[in-house]
Formats: C-alpha cells, structure tokens, sequence
C-alpha cells in the first residue's frame, strides 16, 4: 500500500520514536525508491561525545523582589524531576543535530531545550513539535539532520527570549506577546547573573500578573476601607452620636464608592457619601484624593473649635479647587455632604450632583429636593467635584423629627436592574415604609429586597448606601 509522502513522513518519525533496538529507515517514495540509512547506527545504546555538552552551573539563589520572572520559574532541579533531563547539561550550538534527536527521544516529557554556545549563553532553542516539524517537512530535511556532520545551529530557532529573573512580569508579558504568531506561546529561558536559571512560559507569566494583581487591588481596596477609621479615637469621645449604619461593596476589588460619619462633636455629625465617575484603581486615587483633603479639612476645624455650617461651605469650596488642580480632568464625582446638627435636629445638605437622598417619617417616605444649584444653563455641572473651579454648591436645610429615618445609596443600588429590566429605584419608596427604629435591622431589610429584586443578576456597579437617624 503506497502513501502520500508528507503523511508517510510523519508516520516514519513516529516509528522511529517507538522502535527501541533498530533504528535504520526503509522509506518508500512513490515512483522512485530511495534506500536511507539512518546514521544513528543500529541500536540506541551509542555513545554521545560529551563534548558536545555545556555543564551548566546550577543557580539556587532565591528570588526576592515582588514581582519578578523569576517568582514564575521552574528551574533547573525542578526540570529535571518534571522532564528526567538534565539541564545542568545543555547542547552546544557545534553538537551534530543526532544529539537533540537522542535527548527528545529519551525524554518523552522533554518539549523545551535551549542551546548554548561556547561562552554558556543561550543562542537558540528547539521544542519538540520544531523538531518533529523539521523531519516531517520534507526529505532533504530529514537527510541533513541525521548526518554526523550537520551541527546544531543550521537548523537552530535563534529568537530565544532570555529575561533576566528580576524582570518585572509586564515587561516579560509584553516581549513575549511580541514574538511572532508561530512562536508566540513557547516557552522562554530565565537567566540571573548570566547563567541558566530556568524555565518559564507565557501562562506562568500571565497567572503570575493575575495573581500579583489581585493582591494590589486587595491592598487598595484595604487602604480604602480603612479610610473610615480616621478620627476614631477622637470620636469615642463623643458622647451624642447619630444612630448611623452603613454598607460598601466595591466591585472588582478598589473602587469609587466611600460612604462615612464623622462625629464632629456633640452638636455636629457630617454624613458623607461619595461616588466617583468609573471604577477600580482609577476611581479609587479620586476617592483617597477627596477623602484626604476632607479629613485635612475636617482636622482643622476641630482644632480651630470652628465647625458649622458656614465653614464647612468653604471648606468644600477649597476641597474641590484643590481637586481640581491636582486629579485628572476625567476624575469626577457626586456626594451627599449632610451637617447634622443634633440639638436642634436641623440636617443641612450640600448635594454635589449625587440627588439621592430620602426621608421616612411614620409611614411616609419623601424623597428630598436638594438641587438649589447654580440655575445658569452653562453652569449646570458645576456641583460635580473636581470638574470646573466655577464650583458652587447652596445648602439647603430640613428641621427632622426625633424618629425621622434618613437614606442615601450610590446608584449601584438603584440603578440596579431585574430580569423584567425594571430598576432598584421603583422600590426604594416601599422598602422604606417598612423601616423600624433598628438600623442593622433596616440594613438587613434593605439588602435582602435587592438581591431578591435583582434575581442573582450580576452586578454592574459598586454598592453603598447609610442609613440614620437621631
């Protein structure tokens, strides 16, 4: 039976792996008969000239910057466990092409093998499905590679990848996804002091970006969460506290929601939410941004014994000229800044375009008109913070009740859509009325109808929301 002559190379190359005594070739050729012998010799058992060997000298010495290639290694001990080669041993460039047949035949598991010249650095590489690609692609090829005198480097890849073990993993991740399509995904070699360190690849270096992310993002989303312990110790020693309660879920770890009660004194409390433009990292630099300078400013004037409302009003115009000068002209947000004051139940509020806020008071729920901004048609996102120095903001002030429930979310919650396509907002009104004087009851309340609004929808936003009463 005669056949095609690419597939009958592919299926002598793999006879060739199999046979384990004889290893001379029959190949047969429609319409002519070639006769090859295979220089291999007749049994596996040759002798390999260890001179056409490098002995490497291993390199143990541990890696300890945060986030280098060489944290994502396999090195040279590990490789041999994985593959049964040895990798203190690499191919010379000037060894016969025999030698890397031999080492990819006795070491079924090997599919990596850098090459090396007569100084020790690595000049090239061959996987097994190159070598297996070069028998296969034609018979001249495979003639050239089984003779003794053909070396190594003719038929060498010479676009070997060698990154120092201290190079960071975006560095790798963006020269090796560099590389040419047909060579993309192989595997590259690490080197420290300019020795042969081990073996990485393209996955071990993405997973290794993907971990060292998440623990930067886990690390910001804690810095952000501990925001709110700023002024603690001084607010134990307040004696009129708000009832307050409260809840932040950031998506994707950082993000740009920040709610907070700062106890003033025993006159005033300053409630606070904000919600800035985007997510993640970025939006989370403007919340540490707005945060900062408030909690500046808030320090001042408890030292200055001099908050109240007028103050504060210029305080939040200096917060946000600041921003200005300093954060990014696509870094925004809307806040809810509420000045409580606790002996004459006054609520005083400066809403910067956040608009959400509702009070329930026996069984009926109000939503609060807040917006007494600047009218002028070009200057109607003036209240945003951090977008325009022409910022002004008027107050706008409510006598409450002893027994008066406040609530505020970011529009992670009300913009929140159910199956139906419905939003979160069609219910905020009747989840209020069922709101008793319990706060932690209430936030319970609140985030069970949400979740079963949504239906295990996936959420799109951060999540924040408070809830207080006197």
């Amino acid at each position: 039976m005669k056949l095609k002559c690419k597939q009958f190379c592919f299926l002598t190359f793999y006879m060739i792996l199999e046979e384990e005594k004889n290893l001379s070739l029959d190949i047969t050729k429609s319409n002519e008969e070639i006769e090859y012998e295979d220089h291999l010799g007749t049994h596996k058992q040759h002798i390999i000239d260890d001179s056409a060997f490098l002995h490497i000298e291993p390199i143990e010495r541990p890696i300890f910057s945060a986030n280098e290639v060489g944290k994502v290694t396999i090195m040279i001990n590990q490789l041999k466990q994985l593959t049964g080669y040895d990798y203190s041993k690499l191919p010379l460039e000037t060894s016969s092409t025999q030698l890397i047949y031999n080492i990819f035949h006795d070491h079924p598991n090997l599919d990596f093998l850098p090459i090396v010249n007569e100084t020790g650095w690595i000049v090239g590489y061959f996987t097994k499905k190159q070598f297996l690609s070069l028998i296969s692609e034609n018979p001249y090829n495979r003639e050239l590679l089984f003779r003794k005198d053909v070396q190594v480097k003719s038929f060498l890849n010479p676009n070997v990848v060698c990154l120092n073990a201290y190079s960071t993993l975006t560095e790798a991740s963006e020269i090796l996804m560099n590389r040419s399509d047909e060579i993309r995904f192989d595997p590259f070699v690490v080197t420290l002091d300019r020795k042969f360190f081990g073996i990485s690849t393209v996955d071990k270096v993405l997973n290794g970006i993907n971990v060292f992310l998440k623990r930067d993002l886990e690390a910001v989303k804690e810095s952000q969460l501990s925001l709110n312990n700023f002024f603690i110790e001084h607010e134990k020693k307040i004696e009129n506290t708000l009832d307050f309660i409260s809840y932040v879920s950031l998506l994707h770890g950082p993000g740009g929601d920040f709610v907070k009660n700062y106890e003033i004194n025993d006159e005033f409390s300053l409630v606070v939410i904000l919600d800035v433009c985007g997510k993640g990292v970025k939006a989370s630099s403007m919340v540490f941004s707005i945060v900062q300078l408030l909690n500046k400013e808030i320090q001042r004037l408890i030292e200055t014994n001099a908050f109240n409302v007028r103050n504060f009003h210029k305080s939040l115009l200096k917060l946000n000229h600041e921003l200005v000068l300093t954060t990014s002209l696509d870094l925004y947000a809307t806040a809810l800044f509420i000045v409580v004051n606790k002996f004459k139940h006054i609520i005083t509020i400066f809403d910067c375009g956040h608009n959400l806020i509702w009070l329930k008071r026996k069984d009926k729920v109000y939503k609060l008109e807040t917006m007494e901004t600047t009218k002028s048609s070009e200057n109607k996102n003036t209240s945003f913070l951090g977008i325009s120095l022409d910022f002004n903001v008027i107050p706008i002030s409510y006598k409450i009740k002893k027994d008066d429930i406040l609530f505020s979310c970011s529009d992670g919650i009300t913009e929140q859509i159910n199956p139906q396509k419905e939003m979160y907002i069609t219910r905020i009104e009747k989840i209020l009325r069922e709101f008793k004087n319990d706060m932690k009851k209430n936030r319970k309340l609140l985030l069970k109808d949400w979740n079963e609004f949504r239906e295990f929808r996936r959420v799109r936003d951060d999540v924040s929301f408070f809830i207080f009463k006197l």
